[in-house]
């Protein structure tokens, strides 16, 4: 899985699903690009609608396949699924609970290299968790967003997936499961901070708490790829006993993983909670090294804050 990109990896995801089930079909605006899918095409052509690039359109397709006990899957860039097709989520699949899933690329601050600022999607979580019934998913390498897919299949409801930009590296062990609902300690410790994190960030923060634990420092790292429906007992039992709460995202601060947590521990067990998340503004294009360290969501800014809070 190492050689595959987390946007090949959607195509992997759907060949499985397509050769076991005959009703899941691929939509796209005009995406079949993005996710390295010409070998769907050409094995399932009948089960490819492109609809150019409508993503309005894209969404009441899938919405109407859904209803007629089809199982559509719909991909496009995460900034045209939240926000250009906004209000046919909310009404024509979130509203009637309908068996769609839609596949956001460039999911993040990070994804900017490619197609630039315009492409980048840092709200898109936000915008989602506001609409009932929406399970959201953010996974964090190849293998994961592979799992991840197969997963949302069994979901007789809307889901939405966080992808990447295609270049994030493989992080964990191929054989790894992938569970809607839980979250996965990665790093252990005897530490009075607790850190979580989702997404493709993930990187940064292992290698930040790599080098506190060569420093003689710790961090408990808990990584939550279900945003939503969120996992509030695991965490709440992950925060138990623990003086300080961070959460690093590649998101928005509004909106997200930090606010789903700070909304969660302010009616249950209420604790000061660091965020390290893009701030109130809009980043420039550019590569993930360079816009993670420029606004401060790097590896180095990432353990900088730690030791401010240790």
């Amino acid at each position: 899985m190492a050689e595959i990109t987390t946007r090949r990896a959607v195509s992997e995801g759907l060949l499985k699903l397509m050769e076991s089930d005959e009703r899941v079909v691929l939509v796209s605006s005009d995406s079949v690009g993005v996710i390295k899918a010409q070998d769907i095409v050409e094995r399932y052509p009948d089960r490819v609608i492109e609809v150019g690039i409508a993503e309005q359109l894209a969404v009441d397709t899938a919405a109407g396949l859904a209803a007629a006990g089809m199982k559509p899957f719909y991909v496009t860039y995460a900034v045209f699924a939240s926000m250009r097709a906004c209000e046919q989520v909310r009404s024509m699949v979130a509203y009637p609970h309908l068996n769609v899933k839609i596949i956001g690329a460039n999911g993040g601050m990070g994804s900017g290299e490619r197609e630039g600022v315009s492409h980048q999607c840092f709200e898109d979580i936000g915008i989602f968790r506001t609409f009932a019934g929406m399970t959201i998913l953010s996974p964090s390498d190849a293998s994961q967003v592979e799992k991840a897919i197969i997963a949302a299949s069994e979901i007789d409801d809307p889901v939405y997936i966080r992808t990447g930009s295609g270049k994030e590296i493989a992080l964990w062990d191929d054989e790894e499961p992938f569970e809607i609902g839980k979250t996965i300690v990665r790093k252990e410790a005897d530490s009075d901070v607790v850190l979580f994190s989702h997404g493709f960030i993930m990187r940064e923060v292992m290698k930040a708490a790599g080098e506190l634990e060569n420093e003689g420092k710790s961090v408990k790292v808990v990584e939550v790829p279900t945003i939503k429906p969120l996992p509030q007992e695991a965490i709440l039992q992950h925060v138990e006993g623990a003086a300080n709460v961070a959460v690093v995202e590649d998101h928005s601060v509004y909106g997200g993983l930090s606010s789903a947590i700070s909304e969660l521990l302010s009616r249950t067990d209420p604790k000061k909670i660091t965020t390290v998340a893009l701030q109130d503004t809009f980043p420039e294009s550019g590569s993930a090294a360079e816009l993670f360290s420029k606004y401060k969501m790097d590896s180095k800014a990432i353990k900088e804050k730690l030791l401010t809070i240790m």
